[in-house]
């Protein structure tokens, strides 16, 4: 009882409208057969194991035996949606928005933004990246509420469902500070001191995962730069900052990490940008000439703490899969809008932006769908007909292992309506 009396009228808000959205935004998923790329079946029951201990994610082994490693879309789909809607009401409160317009758009921004539909895309472990969410923005509640030991114990467990997540309390840190400057407050002793609970929290992480490691005999797998933390990450920065800053502007404004062009994304997010800027410029006689300074430190810093993976792995760089802390800036952006704007214009403008941009994600995370079922099925074609031909082959047997190499070519029409 006392759990249900503090659930807030906004909670409820948020809660019925991300299941809403979320069923809009998976229902194709679910309907139909949409894998990732990297097979033509998972089947009904998988369990991590080995591989995603040395990947540094010893936690998907525990969500999975949870429910018996069955992969059941339905039911993994309603779990993340929830743990979702979780993450959002607590997102709410640390930035404190109230209006409701900005709860529907803190919503649709962060249920359809397309690392989550291409995450779900790998059904088999969709529940436990959708807890490393709630990990991830529970570490930053707990730092906000200056409750260092749960904001650490919250970033190791993020840190060991999947790594990528701590982008998001990272790149959280920084807007909150960004705010706190916008109100002509700097406290920039707990800034720090919040920076090092993130440093904590991913320094801990490394070792109790290095001791496990060593207990076990085993060792981290090179994929995506798992093992490369350690003094090469050191002597890489200079490159690894660099990339973060390509990385950034090309998630916004270019088609590497996600496609803009075709739903004029890229012209959303200038647009987008331009406001941000605008309000923070308006804004500017209310905040003194030092916190002015620490305020536009702190705005070109930013986008090292959104793709803070680029100099944690600095053997990999950002993928959408990757690239949650892209949806931060977002957040700050109708925080910012909420509180900042004086303009009606501008607010009203800002709004319908996100609201624009959310229902570009809607469009491209269905795209992403249908795209990948049309190559699916080509690919099953061809397959079965690769099939057919070697068992017609004199000297086949079924006893006997075999191969063939060769490469099969095919795009699907719907790849530009696409992630």
């Amino acid at each position: 009882m006392k759990i249900l009396k503090k659930i807030e009228k906004e909670d409820r808000i948020i809660i019925i409208s991300t299941l809403i959205l979320g069923l809009i935004n998976f229902f194709y998923l679910l309907t139909h057969h949409v894998l990732s790329p990297d097979g033509l079946a998972y089947g009904p029951i998988y369990k991590s194991n080995g591989w995603e201990l040395d990947l540094g994610r010893p936690l998907l082994l525990l969500i999975d035996r949870l429910r018996g490693g069955l992969v059941s879309p339905p039911i993994i789909m309603f779990l993340s949606l929830i743990l979702i809607s979780i993450s959002i009401t607590i997102i709410r409160r640390i930035f404190n928005i109230k209006n409701n317009t900005t709860l529907l758009l803190l919503t649709a921004i962060v249920v359809l933004f397309p690392t989550l539909s291409e995450s779900a895309l790998f059904i088999y472990c969709f529940d436990s990246y959708s807890l490393a969410l709630l990990c991830s923005v529970l570490g930053l509640f707990f730092i906000k509420e200056e409750k260092p030991i749960p904001a650490i114990i919250s970033i190791i467990c993020s840190l060991s469902l999947y790594q990528a997540y701590i982008s998001v309390t990272l790149s959280g840190v920084f807007a909150l500070y960004i705010i706190e400057l916008l109100n002509n407050k700097n406290n920039w002793k707990k800034f720090i001191n919040n920076i090092i609970i993130v440093f904590l929290g991913l320094l801990s992480y490394f070792l109790l995962l290095k001791t496990g490691m060593f207990i076990l005999g085993r060792q981290m797998a090179s994929y995506k730069g798992a093992n490369s933390f350690g003094i090469d990450t050191i002597l890489s920065l200079p490159n690894s900052i660099l990339n973060a800053y390509k990385d950034y502007f090309s998630f916004f404004f270019q088609e590497n990490i996600i496609f803009n062009k075709y739903f004029l994304r890229h012209i959303l997010n200038i647009l987008i940008y331009i406001s941000f800027f605008i309000t923070i410029f308006f804004q500017r006689k209310n905040i003194s000439k030092i916190n002015i300074i620490f305020l536009v430190v702190t705005i070109i810093l930013y986008p090292i703490t959104t793709n803070i993976m680029d100099l944690i792995a600095c053997t990999t760089t950002i993928n959408l899969v990757t690239g949650i802390g892209f949806v931060m800036f977002y957040i700050l952006f109708l925080s910012l809008i909420e509180k900042h704007t004086k303009y009606k214009p501008i607010t009203v403008g800002s709004l319908i932006l996100i609201g624009f941009l959310s229902y570009t994600y809607l469009l491209s995370n269905n795209g992403t769908f249908m795209a990948r079922e049309d190559t699916y099925n080509h690919y099953y074609k061809e397959s079965i007909s690769v099939l057919l031909k070697a068992q017609q082959l004199d000297n086949y047997s079924k006893d006997l292992p075999w191969m063939f190499s060769d490469i099969y070519r095919y795009q699907s029409q719907l790849i530009k309506t696409s992630n």
